[in-house]
């Protein structure tokens, strides 16, 4: 976090400044560029030699350098810095910020500080306490610096009392958070499992492993560092909380480690499940310890202890994220792949003990991050470097959930409403739970997605059903539907509403488990569900798009050929070109074919009026009507195999039937030679307006 950046560390005269030394090293193993600045009081507590063999710079002091002359720029520095820190800070000097009296070269350059300061105050409890102090510090704040409070505890006065200048390793915290990148885990409630778990045989002896925590107390240290509240269930280990700002449940055994994280779970936004925990327990515990009798053997009888990350994986929301661990020692990638499935994890983090330098008890880690979509292998690295390697991906993935639950501010600027059935009476012996998240996931999917920039009155609406019809469940999670989608919409001018599309689809497959997340993403169509609701909301909104222009819908109808086109691979043979004229490839194609825009320009004539109200207009209204019809039969005629000239006269089979039956002998043979061609399947329809 603090690699690259260039820090200028001011000093000041007090006994803290030996502290100075320790916070110039901590920096410099960060990954900072240090530049030191004393006032010459400072030179008297601790020699400028030892900071800068420390940092590496030499330490400047002075306004020039007597022997050279050269001129050292407090304005040069101020820009060059991307953060100043005071520490120690004393009340003189803090005085001097304060009031702008610039005479040495730590408080011009203060002064000239482009970046922000960080000021960590050290002087006696009475010094802290006055009333002037307490002032200028105030005063400090309001100009925008960072005051780091002082500690308390025995003074170089040797009186107990605040003012001890704070330890280095939180001042190195202070500016850590500062720098932090990570908004997305602002506000973020996130739940750590760390250490081992001990599984007692009796009171002297247990099943353990040797997890040091350490992997754990990284991942917490990096999560509060991005601003998270970090709930952080430990094992028994001996290793010191890492962040102030972090609660932590101390546990021992798997069982209690699995109330603690399944309790705190509830109320979290994620969870790392980075614990080493046992996977047997003694099924029977001595209270006394077991005495090793010459001769005799002991036999332990295990029970599988709790599976946590199953636990969380089943109770999971829509909106939670969980991160699991995998330590393997063959096959690795192919058993941490399946763990990441079985669990409903979000994405794994495996490592190997394989590879030396990573594992137990060790300041060093090599891990491969794996979600669906990818694996990611990262070089051998500091357990605190790893840390912010995979909390960096939890934060893409808020990040992404930011970006897909875009949801209007009004329910009128929604372009569809949509109702969402789920119909599972055909499954018999399962558990309907996953079907009711099933239908709220859909009906929240579809109706808080903003599928077009523009905003309609509720009235202006597109009505839709979806309504799915489940043929198939198996207990993995696998799916076969059939989905009847339908849209309606009111003819401008009138009361009257007609259809925009009807379709029944009968070949959609995927796979779903309680509270997986819906998404829909352009570049990725692995989820097959999301994919096919997007490709008809798409696809209704460009239809209903050609009803108010003339091919007024392109966009929306090149969104949804795109997602058909790019679903090609899914192996469904919902989406295949070729296979059959009934599938959603061949309708989109056949629609945004140039052979097809006569049918697209009767849509809009169709639309904009409706057939009974043509029909009212007397012979123009009759005539349009058959020209409409002429031109449904010449893109067919264009284009034999589009199915989508068939489509339409399906869902308005009825409406041409009422229409043609009141015209005239000629006009009805007319009618009926026209839609028998291009829609044989529907004759008995076709009959009636000739006996009607």
């Amino acid at each position: 976090m603090l690699k690259g950046k260039k820090i200028v560390l001011g000093i000041t005269g007090s006994i803290a400044a030996y502290k100075a030394a320790i916070l110039v090293r901590l920096l410099v193993k960060a990954g900072a560029e240090v530049q030191v600045v004393m006032t010459p009081a400072a030179r008297e507590f601790i020699a400028p030699l030892t900071l800068s063999t420390l940092s590496g710079n030499a330490v400047l002091s002075e306004f020039f350098n007597e022997r050279s002359g050269q001129w050292n720029s407090h304005v040069d520095l101020g820009l060059w810095a991307d953060a100043m820190i005071i520490a120690p800070a004393t009340a003189a000097t803090i005085g001097k910020m304060v009031t702008g009296v610039a005479d040495n070269l730590l408080v011009t350059t203060y002064l000239s500080m482009k970046a922000p300061v960080f000021v960590a105050p050290a002087m006696d409890l009475d010094m802290y306490a006055h009333p002037s102090t307490t002032r200028n510090l105030e005063q400090l704040k309001a100009y925008g610096n960072h005051i780091i409070e002082p500690a308390a505890g025995e003074l170089a006065s040797h009186l107990v009392g605040k003012g001890r200048m704070e330890e280095p390793e939180n001042i190195l915290l202070a500016l850590e958070e500062h720098f932090s990148q990570s908004a997305a885990l602002k506000g973020k409630k996130v739940v750590i499992t760390a250490g081992p778990t001990y599984e007692k045989i009796d009171p002297v002896r247990f099943i353990g492993n040797y997890s040091s925590g350490k992997m754990g107390y990284a991942l917490a240290r990096e999560c509060a560092l991005c601003g998270a509240d970090v709930t952080l269930v430990s094992g028994p280990v001996s290793l010191s909380t890492p962040h102030p700002s972090i609660h932590r449940i101390d546990v021992e055994s798997a069982s209690e480690m699995y109330e603690a994280t399944r309790n705190a779970f509830d109320t979290a936004d994620a969870a790392i499940l980075c614990a080493a925990v046992a996977d047997f327990t003694p099924d029977t515990r001595a209270n006394e310890k077991i005495k090793r009798e010459k001769g005799d053997g002991l036999t332990l009888e295990l029970r599988p202890t709790p599976d946590i990350a199953a636990s969380l994986g089943a109770l999971k929301r829509p909106e939670q994220r969980l991160v699991g661990f995998a330590l393997e020692t063959n096959d690795a990638e192919a058993n941490a792949r399946g763990k990441l499935a079985k669990k409903n994890l979000d994405f794994i983090v495996l490592n190997s003990l394989q590879d030396k330098g990573a594992g137990f008890a060790v300041d060093t880690n090599k891990v491969t991050i794996i979600d669906a979509e990818k694996s990611t292998e990262y070089p051998l690295k500091s357990k605190l470097e790893v840390a912010r390697d995979i909390v960096k991906h939890l934060s893409t993935l808020f990040i992404a959930l930011l970006l897909l639950m875009v949801v209007p501010t009004v329910a009128d600027a929604q372009e569809l409403k949509a109702n969402v059935t789920l119909n599972s009476e055909k499954i018999q012996g399962t558990n309907t739970e996953v079907f009711d998240v099933l239908k709220t996931s859909l009906d929240e999917f579809i109706n808080n997605t903003k599928w077009t920039n523009f905003e309609f009155e509720e009235f202006e609406r597109i009505a839709c059903n979806f309504s799915f019809v489940v043929e198939s469940y198996a207990e993995d999670g696998t799916f076969e539907c059939t989905l009847m989608v339908q849209s309606l919409r009111p003819v401008y001018g009138s009361s009257y509403s007609t259809p925009v599309f009807k379709y029944q689809d009968n070949e959609i497959k995927f796979k779903y488990m309680a509270y997986d997340r819906l998404e829909f993403r352009e570049d990725n169509l692995d989820n097959n569900l999301t994919a096919v609701i997007a490709f008809y909301a798409y696809l209704i909104i460009g239809f209903d798009f050609d009803t108010m222009g003339e091919l007024g819908g392109s966009e929306y109808l090149n969104k949804a050929l795109n997602i058909a086109s790019g679903a090609q691979s899914l192996g469904s043979p919902g989406w295949q070109s070729g296979t059959s004229t009934r599938n959603r490839f061949t309708i989109i194609d056949d629609y945004m074919s140039s052979a097809l825009i006569a049918v697209r320009q009767m849509m809009y004539q169709y639309h904009r009026q409706g057939f009974d109200i043509m029909y009212q207009q007397a012979d123009d209204g009759r005539a349009t009507i058959a020209k409409s019809l002429e031109l449904l039969n010449s893109g067919y005629q264009d284009r034999p195999l589009s199915y989508f000239p068939k489509l339409f006269l399906e869902y308005k089979q009825d409406e041409l039937v009422n229409i043609f039956s009141k015209g005239d002998a000629k006009e009805r043979k007319k009618a009926v030679e026209i839609l028998s061609g291009i829609n044989p399947s529907l004759s008995s329809s076709w009959d009636k307006i000739s006996t009607n």
